[in-house]
């Protein structure tokens, strides 16, 4: 299975627990998709990608394919939360609201949007 296959599932399974009324869930499969989705992406161009679960980092390198500085500029408030999301939702009690998980799938399908022709 490829990892943009992969990436599509948590994006299934983001909006599957955004029924469910799962926030802390919706943010992490989110994030989650977006790692996929950039590496196969950099596995596709490069033959390799970087071996960190570090969003910042990713998005970096993608950026070196395509420009997509601006779009990072103006979302980083969004990028920080997923980040934070990435560990936050497995080993803490924190929890979400509707509106960044709303945020959260929004910014996932504008990424999508802009990385369309490198999928």
């Amino acid at each position: 299975m490829e990892l943009k296959d992969k990436a599509r599932i948590f994006e299934e399974e983001a909006i599957e627990a955004f029924e469910k009324g799962r926030y802390f869930l919706v943010l992490f499969f989110v994030e989650q998709s977006i790692q996929l989705y950039i590496k196969h992406i950099l596995l596709k161009k490069f033959g390799d990608y970087p071996k960190t679960h570090n969003l910042r980092i990713l998005l970096k390198e993608l950026n070196k394919i395509k420009n997509i500085e601006e779009f990072v500029i103006e979302n980083e408030d969004i990028i920080d939360l997923l980040i934070t999301s990435y560990i936050e939702s497995r080993y803490t009690e924190v929890e979400f609201s509707r509106k960044s998980a709303e945020r959260s799938i929004e910014f996932l399908k504008k990424f999508k949007e802009i990385i369309k022709d490198e999928l």
